[in-house]
Parts: C-alpha cells; sequence; structure tokens
C-alpha cells in the first residue's frame, strides 16, 4: 500500500516539485521513496512506499519493463496476482520481482486499457504509456483506493491524496461551492467532486486517459455490478445455488486477502461481518488472529457497545484479542484530522477508526476490515423500509411537509431513534426514485440549508445535491427495481464518499493497510444477484449470509441487534466539541464570513443542549467545514484556538 504522485507540463519540472507532492503524502509509505523524471522533463511520476509484498529492493517503483517504454506508479493490491503472474510466464514474460505491481505492467503490454478488467482487487494506478505518449490512469470497481487529479492551463497532475497536488503549487486554491453545498447535503462530499474548484476525484470503476501531446483526456466507466442481461435475477443459481457460491467467493476472498509478508490482524467489532471475517481467517491462518476492538468510558455495559460481543466473538474464535478504550476526545486531535482528508468531512467515526487503526499499528502492518458487509447484505435499518418504497412515492407531499414540521418541534428525548426514521421516511414521500432513498439519507435538507447557509452558499444557482446522482440511473439496466437502484445508490455515494473515505484516510495515516474482503468485486456482483427477500427476513437483516455461515458464527453473535460502529457524538458535543462556537466561531466571525446564519447556529445549539433534537450531527457539519475552510482557504490555524 502506497501513495503516488505524477505531473505532466508543457514546461519542465523541477525535481523538487514532485519531491514537495510526495513528501505531503509520506504517511501513506514510510519505507522508500522513487522519482522518475522524463528525458524532457515535462512528465515526472512520484512513488511513496509501503512494504506489504516482496520487502526488497526489487519492489522500488516507479517501475519500469524491460525496455524502459512504460512506467507505472501504483498503490494497491491485487490479490490474483499470482494465477496471472504464471499465464504471464507462459507468454514468455520475465520477472524480476515478487510483487504485483510487476504484474500489472506486463499485463499491460499484453492488454492494454483493458488491463482492468483482469486484476481482482484494489488499486489506484498511473502507467506512462511512452510510445502512445500517454497516461493511463485507473481506479477500482467500488473505489477503495483513492485517486484525485487537476486538469489547468496545459498541466495535469494526480494523487493518492488532495495534499499530493495542492503541493505543486500550480492549481489555484479556490472553493467548489457546489461541492460545499452537497458536503452540507451528505456531511461528505459526493465525487467527482472535490472541496476545490480544479481538483477532482477519479470515480470508482473509472480509467482516465490523458494524451500527453494534445493535453487532452477522456474517462471511461468499465465496470458495474451487474450486466444488461443478468440485471437482479439469480441467474438459474436457486436458494441454495446463492448460498454455497457465496460461502466459495467469501472463503476465497479472505484467503486472498491473507497473503502478506508482513503481521496481520482483523477490526473487529463482535458484530456479523468482523466475526465471519476473524472465523474465516482462524481457519486459514497458522497461528492466532489478532482482533482489535474499540470501545467507549461510560458506556462499557451499554448494549450498544461493540466490548461485551467482541469478548464473547473473541472467545469463541480464541483470538488475540486487544482493546482500546476512548473516553472523551483530545480536541485538538478530532479537529486536526482534517488535514488527512484536505476537505470537509464530518462523520465522527473518523476519529475512533483513526485511533484503532494507530493502536493496531503497534502490532501489524495490514488489518482486515467489514466495511461493506452492510451494503452487500442488507444491514441497516433503512434498508427495511425499501418494500414501502413505491407506496411513498404516490402519496401526497404536502401532508408529510406538515408532519415532517410539525414533528421537528416535538421533544426527542427518549424517543430520538424512533423520531429521527419517521421523519426521514417522510422525507421520501411523493419523491421519485432515486430522490426518494437520497433524501433519506440528507442530514440538512434544502430548505434547513435555506435557513442556515448565505453568501456563495446561497447566492449561486446551486443544483439540488442528488441531480448528478440521479442522472448516472439513466444508463442502468431496465428492471432492477427499487432495491437495484438503491444498491447502486449506496455503492455511489454512502459506502465509496463516506465509508472508504475514512477507512483510507485514517488507516493510511498511520501507514496501516486496510483490506476489506466484503468488496471483492466477484462478491459485490453476487449480492447485486439476490434477491431482497433473501437478505432481509420478516425484518432479520443479513439472513442469507447467517444463514449460510452458522458454523462460524456464534448463536448470541447472530442474534445480537444491529449496532454501528459509531461514537457517542451527543454527549461528545455537548461536552467537548461545543467549545468550538465559544472560542472559534463566534458571532463577530461569522458575520466577517459570510456563509452561515448565527441565529441558525444558536437555534441547533440550543435544540440540542434542550434535548429537543439531537442536533450533533448538524452542529459537527459545521465545525467540520470551518476547520477546513479556515485552515486550507484562510490560511489560518483554528485548531490551536480551541486548545
Amino acid at each position: 500500500m502506497c501513495g503516488i504522485v505524477g505531473i505532466a507540463s508543457p514546461r519542465p519540472i523541477e525535481e523538487r516539485t514532485i519531491l514537495s507532492c510526495l513528501r505531503s503524502i509520506q504517511h501513506r509509505g514510510p519505507d522508500d521513496e522513487g522519482v522518475y523524471l522524463a528525458p524532457d522533463r515535462r512528465l515526472a511520476l512520484g512513488h511513496r512506499r509501503l512494504s506489504v509484498i516482496d520487502l526488497s529492493s526489487a519492489g522500488r517503483q516507479p517501475m519500469t519493463n524491460e525496455e524502459g517504454t512504460l512506467w507505472i506508479t501504483y498503490n494497491g493490491e491485487i490479490y490474483n496476482h499470482p494465477e496471472l503472474r504464471r499465464e504471464l510466464l507462459a507468454k514468455g514474460h520475465r520477472f524480476k520481482s515478487k510483487t504485483d505491481t510487476e504484474v500489472i505492467l506486463h499485463l499491460y503490454e499484453e492488454e492494454g486499457e483493458a488491463v482492468v478488467q483482469r486484476l481482482v482487487g484494489m488499486f489506484a494506478f498511473a502507467i506512462y504509456d511512452q510510445p502512445r505518449e500517454r497516461l493511463f490512469l485507473a481506479r477500482d470497481r467500488l473505489g477503495i483506493k483513492p485517486l484525485y487529479y487537476a486538469d489547468f492551463q496545459g498541466s495535469f497532475l494526480f494523487a493518492s491524496e488532495i495534499k499530493g497536488i495542492l503541493a505543486a503549487e500550480a492549481v489555484p486554491v479556490e472553493v467548489d461551492w457546489q461541492a460545499i453545498r452537497d458536503y452540507f447535503t451528505f456531511l461528505f462530499v459526493p465525487h467527482p467532486q472535490t472541496a476545490f474548484q480544479f481538483i477532482r476525484e477519479l470515480p470508482p470503476a473509472t480509467t482516465l486517459l490523458y494524451d500527453l501531446t494534445r493535453r487532452e483526456f477522456a474517462l471511461e466507466r468499465y465496470w458495474i455490478p451487474w450486466s444488461r442481461e443478468v440485471g437482479l435475477s439469480a441467474g438459474g443459481l436457486g436458494h441454495e445455488g446463492l448460498k454455497g457460491r457465496l460461502r466459495e467467493l467469501l472463503t476465497d476472498s479472505v484467503k486472498g486477502e491473507l497473503v502478506s509478508d508482513v503481521p496481520l490482524g482483523v477490526f473487529f467489532s463482535g458484530g456479523i461481518d468482523s466475526t465471519l471475517l476473524a472465523a474465516l481467517a482462524a481457519r486459514q491462518s497458522h497461528g492466532r488472529v489478532k482482533t482489535f476492538t474499540v470501545g467507549f468510558r461510560g458506556l462499557e455495559t451499554d448494549p450498544r457497545d461493540d466490548l461485551a460481543y467482541a469478548r464473547l466473538a473473541s472467545r469463541a474464535l480464541g483470538t488475540d484479542h486487544h482493546e482500546l478504550i476512548v473516553d472523551l476526545p483530545d480536541l485538538e486531535g478530532f479537529l486536526g484530522m482534517v488535514r488527512h482528508f484536505d476537505q470537509p468531512f464530518a462523520n465522527p467515526t473518523f476519529y475512533i477508526q483513526h485511533l484503532i487503526a494507530r493502536e493496531t499499528r503497534d502490532f501489524v502492518t495490514v488489518a482486515l476490515s467489514g466495511v461493506g458487509g452492510d451494503e452487500l447484505f442488507g444491514g441497516y435499518p433503512k434498508y427495511r423500509l425499501f418494500p414501502w418504497a413505491r407506496l411513498l412515492r404516490c402519496l401526497p407531499a404536502g401532508p408529510a411537509h406538515w408532519a415532517h414540521r410539525w414533528l421537528g418541534r416535538v421533544k426527542e428525548e427518549s424517543w430520538a431513534p424512533v423520531l429521527r426514521r419517521v421523519k426521514r421516511v417522510l422525507r421520501g414521500v411523493g419523491q421519485d426514485l432515486p430522490d426518494q432513498y437520497l433524501r433519506w439519507s440528507y442530514y440538512f435538507t434544502e430548505t434547513e440549508k435555506q435557513q442556515l447557509l448565505q453568501g456563495p452558499l446561497s447566492s449561486r444557482p446551486l443544483r439540488p445535491a442528488s441531480r448528478h446522482l440521479a442522472e448516472a440511473f439513466k444508463s442502468l439496466p431496465e428492471g432492477l427495481g427499487v432495491e437495484g437502484l438503491v444498491f447502486y445508490a449506496e455503492l455511489q455515494t454512502f459506502l465509496a464518499g463516506n465509508l472508504l473515505e475514512y477507512t483510507d484516510k485514517t488507516t493510511m495515516a498511520v501507514a496501516l493497510e486496510t483490506r476489506v474482503p466484503f468488496l471483492d468485486h466477484r462478491l459485490v456482483e453476487l449480492s447485486a444477484r439476490i434477491p431482497f427477500h433473501d437478505k432481509i427476513q420478516w425484518g432479520q437483516s443479513k439472513a442469507i449470509l447467517k444463514e449460510t455461515f452458522r458454523d462460524l458464527i456464534p448463536p448470541p453473535i447472530a442474534q445480537a441487534p444491529k449496532r454501528g460502529f459509531s461514537p457517542p457524538i451527543g454527549r461528545w458535543m455537548e461536552t467537548v466539541l461545543d467549545r468550538y462556537f465559544d472560542r472559534v466561531l463566534t458571532r463577530p466571525t461569522v458575520e466577517r464570513d459570510g456563509l452561515f446564519q448565527w441565529e441558525a447556529i444558536q437555534r441547533l445549539r440550543a435544540e440540542h443542549r434542550m434535548r429537543r433534537r439531537d442536533a450533533s450531527m448538524d452542529l459537527l457539519g459545521i465545525i467540520m467545514f470551518d476547520v477546513w475552510f479556515r485552515q486550507y482557504i484562510l490560511g489560518s490555524q483554528p485548531v490551536g484556538e480551541v486548545a
């Protein structure tokens, strides 16, 4: 696992520029650094290495082929590289290393841009094809590994993180206000936008071909979870056939992702997904599997806390178990995480993910994560709404809007979870898909944004956040139904832009490689074919997963209610995080910047303190934007002001 950067410019590139880009992301690869500068100095590739496969110097990047006509800088792991290597050896290719990097390079020699169709794993890479005078960039099917790019005034730049592009000082640092407005909808910036006007994120399952002569590029999507012919049908497998294929694919995925020349462990919540991964890993490992769990002080006996379930599952599986107990967050450390994302991001799970990653890195270099299991097998409570989606679409929106406003005046208190779900359901009444689903996922509604935001966030003709996502649905196969459309939306929004974003940024910040066996694309394709009623039966989520692996999952774990991997953000907001509004985001600064309505912020704070509503996520969204805006746009460091 590594960090990559690159620059193509009509002017000669100074080596110190590409080195500056690399140093900005050195946390992604502390083991080695490499640079390729073309003879005419108009193209440069850089690489920071975290050694996982073939720890020798033969694995250094950027790497070239025998003739020196192709150069690659690559971040990821290709789990089927041994099979591909044997195939390439049979065709006469010769290898100087045991790396998967070299496999990609030789496979590109054979198949060109179609190389991505053959790869099983997670990846983001760039290949300089000197004979064709082009750069070929590619990102894996689910977006597990990040890749950003900028095309400005004839220069083209790319990097694993936005800071790798900013460090070149070749692109203006200007805000993309549409992206920021979308951020207040989702509390993350949905791809392909970033918070910066001239920087974009390469979407999952997409390649980019840059013509170095014409200084032009083209994007191409190379994969969707299902073909137009198959749709969501089971493809003739039947229920038992689906179970058999599910067991085969997940077992094979875990086996492939256990391959490593460095120590490996499992992020372990004691839920279905992580318990299953640990059980499969234990069956295929020689020693005891190391597992790592985080809990919260004061909640050790709370049924929603992970500790008790993780301990139970660890005893059942015989793992080498490690725990981290978190109290109130260190405010400076919490807010300082913005520098790892380079743009506003307000899922508070990033903080505990970073803490457990830091703890885990003391013992291992690679960790397996259960990310993706909920999306593939209907693990979230909102999935139970899907059968009602068609009915909700037919109801009149007027009464639902009135009911939503009335419920907003009701004190949440102990009703909070139920009340929040009811209000989210009402948002989707009278809406067409996918807007209906997206409204269930919103934090700030359009009305709430009008009340909160001002200045450039309200004066421009900014569109609703879901419009570009809705457009993407037109290219999908017909007959997918509600479940199929939502399945696709979930992969494109919450999974790619939220879960995988914080998983990569928080773990690579401490040079820990995280692997996600549930997101093997073959398993995702199978999940897209499993009927919805096999995933959720009589209100029970992940039914087919539990049934398939009932011999590996301890009954108390299988029967436990769904627990979200999230911190007690309400308590954190009432104590530590609320200080930000008293020390940094004060009335004079709000009125000076002209981005928020001061009264709207105070109303949210009051409602949260009085328990009229849980506004912790809304308030966190405001804080994390403000930290980013001051640090990246105004050039100040607000983090130090709250210490």
